[in-house]
């Protein structure tokens, strides 16, 4: 294990100096006077003062108790504070915005301390109990009016961050975002981040670069372009600010308010910037919906544009009657959709407007969908199951989903993504060029990248060039795709087996945009082939994708775009519903746990009970008090009547660990709230170097779903309902044993439900049973 990293105490004033050499080498042309001026000021500051703002700026917040900002290299914080109060780049609180960031940070003890000097200048009666909690005494400062300049003074010796603002646009230039500080630099140094290696080019911008160093172009080529998307990031992040949570919702007062300051927004001068305003208004118009505001929704969506924005005001002139405008929508929708969802959204809504279908797209396709039945052993894994079926039919198959296209795409592109002089990657903490979520890549990069979309017509070339690819670039870490050391064969089999020319349309469109091309592909690739282990000859057949849907999962827009598109393109591809079968042969552990407590990653156990169901009856059971290596706190001994003496000549857990490990195997884990039992025996196997992975059932989420409506589903109360013998509640044994019990009567109440589904229709072909019913119908209203 390797040593950790230290990081030596100036690492904050080194990290600076890096960044603000970085900023004059690629951006010294994009930065103004109030910049410069920035630059110059810090420089001048004593590298104590250096070592104090940079402190202040690395933890969260605005104001800081002096007290809090006492290290080791910084000898003399009297003269480094004096300086900073000196030269601007600190303050004495007096701003609205430091008093309130100084109440939302200040902790119960600096709250008593301001309350203190109020009670001694006869702003407050008297202070509020002891046992206050934070919130109180936050609310008594507020009643009091002591959030003051003068009597926060009083309360200690506290400073305010300044001069952020023109360090905040010089961290946007860098990382092409808002960011308050340069941690990526310290997790760079620590190992956490990996970094740089993507660039291929190694030139020497100046003395502050070593030889070999990856020389990165410059995000923005003017000050305008730059200063706009500036702008939008910023406006990004205030309404971030203004929506912390999913349901957050602003007021039609501050909506109307956003829609006034709307006519001074810049004109967006490039295509991420563009695709942040639409973001923007998109999000805009969905809170004007909420708010049920549709003209003012609609005047978002119409300023913002693009998808999915045209599909909200598709629905809204819909909702409204307006027949011609939903109708000039639809129609360029079609003739010019910005992507494939948009497309078939527009395609599929024509439909269903003119009468021709009653059902949408999603819904036919699901009711279309065959059956694969399938043990249930994989409930917590279909996609396993599905390959573990196919397998056995004598397939080769692999689940990849996204990454087997995106690999294809990584691979063939490299180049052009990462190699390119103008590859727009323009710091190492990038692991993808950042145009490629815009049409600019492909506009940058169209000629060569049309030339490697044409190797794929030479397959044998193509599954070379792979291959070569794959061996010098393997490992390198990118955010475009995951490496697996099986990932060459099924891209080969791909290459191989592909209709003419619909690969190189699939990646044509990633190339395009890839933001809305590079997800929702199928679960599952199979094949079957005779190639050599180069994968270069022989032949691929029975090319096939499938998208798997277990009980409950609906289709997403975009998979249901991919299944469209890439069935268009020759693909053989198709959707599963997967309907979970009882094996009477399967093996259920039903285990339960004592423990010291209720964290698995602290707490330790101290019984294991576990009883074994086959056939519908039991066929072993097996138990031990275990030593959890430390003290059983009084309230969980009186609980579970296990003491320190009672485990103090049992076994340690490790002692069992291989015992149990092997009684495990193929089984489904089952317990009641299972959650805790398997998170406690996971973490235990954990420590002795096993890490367990088993299907799991709990008889609580069981028991609700096949006997609704008790008035308890406690195993004690389930027991008493169902008249299971459970003598010793709180002891391992008894409690699995009683949950075995329960487990029957499930598996019997799910047999039956089972039995009246088989019979409502065969395994394939449109199903009318209950199961496809709700899903569709599920589905239908996502």
């Amino acid at each position: 294990m390797p040593a950790p990293v230290v990081l030596p105490p100036d690492y904050y004033l080194q990290h600076f100096a890096e960044f603000l050499l970085r900023i004059e080498a690629q951006y010294a042309g994009l930065l103004g006077p109030a910049e410069w001026q920035f630059i110059a000021a810090y420089r001048a500051l004593s590298p104590g003062a250096q070592r104090q703002w940079l402190r202040m700026l690395s933890r969260k917040g605005t104001v800081f108790a002096l007290t809090d900002l006492q290290y080791s290299e910084i000898s003399d914080q009297r003269a480094a504070t004096m300086q900073l109060l000196d030269s601007g780049f600190a303050a004495r609180p007096a701003q609205q915005a430091d008093l309130v960031n100084w109440l939302l940070k200040a902790n119960k003890r600096q709250l008593t301390d301001l309350l203190h000097v109020g009670l001694e200048q006869g702003l407050l009666a008297q202070l509020p109990k002891k046992s206050a909690d934070k919130a109180t005494l936050q609310q008594a400062v507020t009643d009091a009016n002591l959030l003051q300049p003068q009597w926060l003074a009083q309360s200690g010796d506290w400073l305010a961050l300044r001069q952020t603002e023109p360090l905040q646009y010089l961290l946007f230039l860098f990382f092409g975002r808002i960011e308050t500080d340069l941690s990526a630099f310290t997790l760079r140094d620590l190992g956490v981040m990996a970094t740089g290696g993507l660039r291929s080019s190694a030139v020497s911008a100046g003395p502050e670069q070593s030889a070999g160093e990856p020389l990165y172009l410059a995000r923005f080529l003017d000050v305008a372009t730059a200063q706009a998307a500036y702008a939008y990031a910023r406006l990004k992040a205030q309404l971030r600010e203004a929506l912390p949570r999913k349901n957050s919702l602003l007021t039609l007062e501050q909506l109307q308010q956003w829609q006034l300051d709307a006519l001074l927004w810049p004109e967006p001068l490039d295509d991420r910037t563009v695709l942040t305003r639409e973001k923007l208004c998109e999000a805009l118009g969905r809170q004007a919906e909420r708010l049920h505001s549709p003209e003012l929704a609609i005047d978002w969506y119409l300023a913002g544009g693009g998808y999915p924005a045209s599909e909200r005001l598709m629905r809204l002139y819909h909702k409204l009657g307006r027949r011609a405008e939903l109708d000039a929508l639809l129609a360029q929708m079609q003739a010019e959709p910005c992507c494939d969802e948009e497309y078939y959204l527009a395609l599929d809504f024509s439909r269903r407007v003119l009468k021709q279908s009653r059902i949408t797209d999603t819904t036919h396709l699901l009711q279309q969908a065959a059956v694969l039945t399938l043990d249930e052993l994989w409930a917590n894994a279909p996609e396993q199951g599905a390959l573990h079926y196919y397998r056995q039919l004598g397939f080769q198959a692999e689940h990849l989903e996204n990454n087997l296209w995106l690999a294809l795409f990584g691979l063939l592109l490299w180049p052009q993504l990462f190699e390119a002089a103008d590859s727009s990657i323009y710091n190492e903490f990038e692991r993808r060029p950042r145009d490629l979520t815009t049409p600019a890549f492909y506009q940058r990069h169209g000629a060569a990248i049309e030339t490697l979309l044409a190797l794929l017509d030479d397959k044998a070339a193509a599954c070379r060039y792979l291959l070569a690819q794959s061996t010098r670039l393997y490992g390198k870490v990118n955010a475009i795709f995951g490496w697996s050391p099986e990932l060459i064969r099924p891209l080969q089999a791909l290459v191989q087996a592909a209709p003419a020319g619909a690969l190189a349309a699939v990646l044509r469109k990633m190339a395009m945009d890839f933001r809305r091309h590079s997800s929702g592909y199928p679960d599952l690739m199979l094949w079957r082939d005779n190639r050599s282990e180069s994968g270069c000859d022989g032949q691929v057949q029975d090319l096939q994708f499938i998208e798997i849907k277990a009980p409950g999962d609906s289709v997403r827009r975009n998979q249901l775009s991919r299944l469209h598109s890439l069935r268009e393109l020759g693909f053989a591809v198709r959707l599963e519903r997967v309907k979970w079968i009882l094996d009477p042969a399967r093996v259920y552990a039903v285990i339960d746990v004592e423990t010291t407590g209720g964290t698995a990653g602290n707490d330790r156990v101290t019984e294991i009970g576990l009883v074994k169901l086959q056939y519908g009856r039991e066929i072993t059971r097996y138990s031990t008090l275990i030593n959890p290596q430390r003290r059983i706190p009084p309230f969980i001994s009186r609980l579970t009547g296990i003491t320190d003496a009672m485990v103090a000549t049992a076994p340690v857990f490790a002692d069992i660990a291989a015992d149990l490990w092997q009684q495990l195997q193929g089984c489904i884990f089952v317990a009641h709230n299972a959650r805790f039992d398997y998170g406690f025996i996971r973490a235990e196997f954990a420590r002795c170097g096993y890490q367990l992975q088993l299907p799991m059932l709990c008889t609580v989420v069981e028991s609700r779903r096949y006997f609704p409506g008790l008035a308890s589903y406690s195993l004690g109360n389930l027991a008493t309902h169902f008249g299971i013998e459970l003598r010793q509640h709180h002891r391992a044994l008894a409690d699995a044993a009683a949950a075995a019990e329960l487990l029957l009567l499930i598996n019997e109440r799910r047999a039956k439900v089972g039995l009246a589904d088989t019979a409502s229709g065969p395994e394939t072909g449109p199903q009318q049973s209950e199961e496809l019913t709700l899903t569709a119908t599920q589905t239908q209203r996502q």
